[in-house]
């Protein structure tokens, strides 16, 4: 699967996000594949398969996105972490996509939920530092 830099979403991003900050623009991503998420869960309670789909993928782009802006060289172990984090959620997304399971959207929201809250922890002094690869 191709991966998507941020700044190549920044650049396609349906959002007009071209002056949003690194900061901004992961936040951004974030509530995008929560929803995506989200809403998932609801086409596979409605059994809309092409919904269901459709959402997933979003996702498990959008995670993508994220873990190809990752920054090894300067992240280091967290870096490693996200990247072992995201994959294994990418693999719970493809799953419940397969298997038309909840558990694993659930297992999936469990995981990146404290992601992003630790993400809108970060001081606003400190946000204008967040940079990322590629």
């Amino acid at each position: 699967m191709t991966r998507l830099s941020i700044k190549k979403y920044r650049q396609t991003s349906v959002s007009g996000a071209a002056e949003d900050s690194p900061y901004q623009l992961v936040s951004e991503i974030f509530k995008q594949v929560l929803g995506s998420i989200a809403a998932a869960k609801g086409a596979i309670s409605q059994n809309n398969i092409e919904k269901r789909n459709e959402l997933l993928n979003k996702a498990i782009v959008l995670i993508g996105v994220l873990e190809g802006s990752l920054d090894f060289k300067n992240g280091g172990e967290i870096s490693d972490n996200l990247a072992a984090l995201y994959e294994y959620t990418t693999h719970l997304l493809f799953q419940a996509n397969l298997n038309n399971s909840q558990s694993e959207l659930d297992e999936a929201l469990q995981l990146l939920l404290p992601i992003k809250s630790a993400w809108e922890q970060i001081p606003l002094d400190q946000q204008t530092k967040v940079s990322f690869s590629n």
